[in-house]
């Protein structure tokens, strides 16, 4: 009824124009009009734009690229809608309850899961404490300067660990609101809300870039501070606090208790000392697959030919360019496939323990940078760990990461290979240009992985040659290790996001072992906060 009443007193209608295919030449709000009026069979005079709801690139034919757009165009109340065109209407967010707990909710890690989880909690007018074994996003960033520059690495303060978690050193890929839940809809309207730019909400493939995502950290961590949130920082859980099944508080930097009768946690898939000790303190988790391999990285421009071909290759305006390649072989049982892929990125050293190596790809906002990086990686299997223990995962991650920076040199140069080379089996006399700031040293892959890992590639760039020769040719380098992709343990948790045998413990996140990647660890995070408040009658 409101929205019929507001329709009158504005008196027009608000109209979802859907399919338009725009040239890419043409890319702009005058042709937006001029094809909505076209589609309707009016005067571009009747019409006025309103927002875009969506966007996407349709590169399939390299003589002419598209942008297919849905979007939202007024026109007077009295239209004759024979065509039965959808009307939009926007959704209104749903006021919820406030809450009230004795004891304030903890949570413990600050990247995406931590950040949601506090963001819900406020909104039920819940004040957490949060605790982040890290330090703020500014701080973090001059740590992760020095580490480049003087290759001393803070355990505690890296690329995996501090706010904003593992995700605010990468591209900062989202899951589009297309096709898409509402909980995904929301993740995308909060970073808009804190300072993304408001495409991110309509795009195909929406990115932030790290610069964009410490400027959105920052704003997200005043915006719980204001609102009675507590933040500590350089404040590692290092035991919790349990009895009769219940979790009961935890203890931080081995010193100081805080007790509370909701934790949720979210530590990021790299706490492997957490993983370790809520094991030993008898919280069932579970081995879990991930998936290991390389880095590669080319000349972008060879990825912007690939996949633009010559007439787009550096068109202004539609970025550099991104990729997916996959490659299962069902003889081995096993999956190959393109991870975090970076277009126009770099490689960093996203290292968190001495004397063990690993590496991920980066993107800045503008993806200017003139390399294209993506991680190629094999699926591992649970059996691959050669053990029952639920920790033999991070073990199996370790033993890649001591090979690899031993056989870099144990100065945290990475070890490398022209992929060509690697694929004929000897050693690079020269190594390609690349990305990485902390240098590279040739090296033998097959040194580094065991040996299923190194087949699985071998047979999956065979495979890609015949389609994508530019790809796998001299123009691509190779750089260990990436063991990072997810999480190699599961802390088993029940339907309502509760831990099975811990009773108020909710494990959220990639550090859960239930999700990978930014928006997925947000949306995790939301839900189980919805779930746990539910119990209490207070959610709704």
């Amino acid at each position: 009824m409101c929205d019929i009443v507001r329709y009158r007193w504005r008196s027009f209608l608000d109209l979802i124009i859907s399919n338009l295919r725009i040239p890419v030449e043409k890319d702009g709000i005058d042709e937006y009009i001029k094809a909505a009026a076209q589609k309707l069979n009016i005067s571009e005079n009747s019409i006025k734009f309103n927002k875009i709801l969506s966007k996407s690139l349709d590169a399939r034919s390299k003589k002419q690229f598209y942008y297919e757009i849905s979007l939202v165009v007024s026109t007077a109340d009295n239209f004759d809608n024979k065509e039965n065109i959808p009307l939009y209407m926007e959704k209104t967010a749903t006021k919820k309850k406030a809450g009230d707990f004795a004891e304030r909710p903890i949570i413990v890690g600050f990247g995406p899961a931590g950040m949601f989880a506090a963001l819900e909690l406020i909104d039920y007018g819940i004040k957490p404490l949060i605790f982040e074994r890290g330090k703020k996003i500014e701080e973090r960033h001059v740590d992760v300067q020095r580490f480049i520059k003087d290759r001393v690495l803070n355990p505690e303060s890296n690329i995996q660990f501090g706010e904003g978690g593992a995700g605010s050193y990468s591209d900062g890929k989202l899951f589009s609101r297309i096709k898409n839940t509402e909980y995904v809809s929301r993740v995308l309207d909060t970073f808009i809300k804190f300072g993304a730019p408001e495409e991110i909400g309509y795009i195909s493939k929406p990115h932030l870039g790290t610069d964009v995502l410490r400027r959105i950290v920052g704003n997200i961590r005043q915006y719980i501070l204001e609102r009675g949130g507590e933040i500590y920082y350089s404040s590692k859980m290092t035991d919790m606090l349990i009895s009769n099944g219940k979790v009961s508080g935890v203890v931080i930097n081995g010193e100081k208790e805080y007790r509370s009768s909701a934790v949720y946690l979210a530590p990021g898939h790299s706490a492997r000392d957490t993983f370790e000790m809520i094991h030993g303190n008898g919280i069932a988790i579970e081995q879990k697959p991930t998936a290991v391999g390389v880095r590669i990285e080319h000349p972008a421009e060879i990825i912007n030919l690939i996949r633009y071909g010559r007439k787009y290759q550096n068109y202004p305006g539609i970025g550099a360019a991104n990729y997916s390649f996959t490659y299962t072989n069902k003889k081995i049982g096993r999956g190959i496939y393109s991870f975090c892929m970076c277009p126009g990125g770099e490689i960093v050293n996203a290292s968190s323990e001495d004397g063990m190596m690993a590496i991920n790809g980066m993107s800045y906002s503008k993806r200017s940078s003139a390399f294209s990086n993506s991680a190629i990686v094999v699926t591992c299997h649970t059996d691959d760990y050669k053990s029952t223990d639920p920790l033999a995962g991070v073990e199996f991650q370790k033993e890649i990461e001591r090979k690899t920076f031993n056989i870099g040199g144990g100065t945290w140069e990475a070890p490398a290979q022209n992929l060509m080379d690697f694929l004929s089996g000897k050693i690079s006399l020269r190594l390609n240009n690349n990305s990485f700031k902390m240098g590279t040293v040739a090296a033998d892959m097959h040194e580094i992985f065991p040996t299923f890992i190194c087949e699985a590639l071998v047979m999956a760039f065979n495979k890609w040659k015949e389609d994508y020769p530019l790809f796998v040719s001299d123009h691509a380098i190779l750089l260990g290790a990436e063991t990072r992709t997810s999480s190699p343990v599961r802390i088993k948790r029940s339907e309502k996001y509760e831990s099975v045998n811990i009773k108020n413990l909710y494990p959220i996140g990639e550090g859960s072992g239930y999700t990978g990647g930014i928006t997925s660890s947000a949306t995790d995070a939301i839900k189980a906060v919805e779930a746990s408040l539910s119990t209490t009658g207070i959610s709704g």
